[in-house]
Order: C-alpha cells, then structure tokens, then sequence
C-alpha cells in the first residue's frame, strides 16, 4: 500500500439507521469518487463538500451546510474516512442526519471494509503546518505543531469519579484508528440527558449507542479503560479531516471540544499550507 496515492472505494456499500439527535431514520450509502473529489455529502436540496467552510453547527456534534443543503452529527463517519485514508467519496444522505450505529466509528469502518478501498494515481494532498498554530477558549486547548505524520496527544477532565483525568496520545494510521479509536463511543453524564432532552436534542439515543455515566456505574459495559478520552480523539480526527486533505501534524488537544477542533481547521486552512 503506498500512502501517498489518493484513496477511493472499490465499490459502494449502505447503511441505515437512526439518527443520535433527531431520531429520525437515516441512510448513507459510499460512493466511489474520482480523483481531488475529495469527500462530498450528496442531499435532495444539493451537496456539500466535507469542507470547514461549510460547518453550520458545532454544539454537542458538527453539521455541514451548503445552501439548502444540511446534514447533521457527520464526525464519526468523516474521522473513519480520515482514519482508514479514503480520500475521495461522494455519500449519499437520506434523512437528516448520519445514521449514530452504535455511536462509536466502527460501523462505518466496517462498512469501508465491506466496500473495499482502490488506490488511485494522483497525489496524496497533505496538509502540513508550517510552524505552531492553535487555538483555545474556556480553558480548553488545541495545537498543532509541524510533523511528517498525524500524532495527537488528548487529555480530558471531569469532575466525575468514574471519568475524571484521562491521557492518551497515537501516532493515527489505519490499524491504529481501526483498532484504538473507532470502537470509542460518544458518551455523557447522567446529569446531563435531562438538558440535552430540553435542547431537542438525543432524540435517538439509548443504551445500545450512547454510554451515560452515572454516579456509580455505567449504562453499558466500557470497550476501553480510557474509552471517554479515545472518543474525543475520534471526534477530533472528524472534524480536523475538513482541513480538506490528510493531515500531518503533532496535535495536542486539551479538553477540546467540536467548536474548537473547527477552529482549529479553519486556522489551518486559513494559513494555506500544503506539502509533504
């Protein structure tokens, strides 16, 4: 496998399901796409380009807006494209929303899978910075410094006995993603459905898709130790992928959250750095 050739789908492959926030029933369906298509979400009002400048939405997931064109909490599915290196695609969205699976990225990992993945001829387009950038609000940081791969180092904090102070850091490839990071699933505190309800918002969520911390246990048994900070590392590998190419460089994320990974793109792609 050469990573430095743009990556497509052998052929496509579905997926329905409902969606985490609306409830509503979704369906995407892959597309093999040419060469610097780069990856396009294609609606009954029009498409959008997987791009920051098309973020219409960051609070508690990110959506993409083009015109009339909206699809909402697109994060895991972009972070598999990013993390299995499928650069060109064209997905068909019916509903919404991206259907949640079992609100981790491994559905649609395995669904890549089932597609299977073709190298194409052109270059890969890489993203890499040039020197330090970063961005930060509330308390919360994110930076990203040079490098010839994709690292990040997260940390989360909570003021919660069964969450409290998590660390992990990857070098992000393929496997890596596969195997450490897709698995992860989106999670919240018991204390907070009942805000996130009011907001009009979980309406999909349950227990085969969401892990709720409680006071003293979990809803659903955890797939990792450390599987609350792995999951805001999928998230930000969604979201840092609509720089609009593979990224290359050392992130270090700090309690991050989705308005600030966006921000963090879009000070990427507002320096224009390209190379590699």
């Amino acid at each position: 496998m050469t990573l430095a050739c743009q990556r497509t789908l052998k052929t496509s492959a579905a997926m329905k399901g409902r969606g985490l926030h609306t409830g509503e029933e979704c369906r995407v369906n892959l597309i093999p796409a040419a060469p610097n298509t780069g990856v396009v979400l294609v609606t009954s009002r029009g498409e959008i380009p997987a791009l920051v400048q098309n973020v219409s939405e960051t609070h508690r997931a990110t959506s993409l807006r083009s015109g009339d064109a909206e699809v909402h909490t697109v994060e895991h599915l972009l972070a598999a494209l990013a993390g299995m290196l499928v650069d060109n695609v064209r997905i068909e969205v019916s509903g919404p929303e991206v259907p949640v699976g079992d609100g981790s990225a491994l559905p649609f990992v395995e669904l890549i899978e089932s597609a299977g993945i073709e190298e194409q001829t052109a270059e890969a387009k890489i993203i890499q910075p040039e020197e330090p950038v970063w961005v930060a609000e509330a308390g919360k940081y994110l930076l990203a410094v040079p490098a010839s791969a994709f690292r990040i180092s997260a940390l989360i904090s909570f003021q919660h006995q069964l969450i409290g102070e998590q660390v992990i850091n990857f070098t992000v490839d393929p496997t890596v993603f596969k195997q450490e990071i897709a698995p992860a699933r989106t999670f919240c505190t018991a204390d907070e459905v009942e805000s996130i309800v009011s907001q009009g918002l979980g309406k999909g969520g349950a227990e085969d898709n969401v892990v709720v911390v409680h006071d003293d246990r979990y809803s659903t048994p955890l797939r990792f130790r450390d599987e609350f900070v792995r999951h805001k590392v999928l998230d930000l590998i969604g979201d840092l992928s609509l720089v609009g190419g593979r990224l290359h460089a050392d992130v270090i994320a700090i309690k991050t959250s989705h308005s600030l990974n966006v921000a963090l793109a879009d000070s990427i792609v507002q320096k224009g750095w390209q190379g590699g």
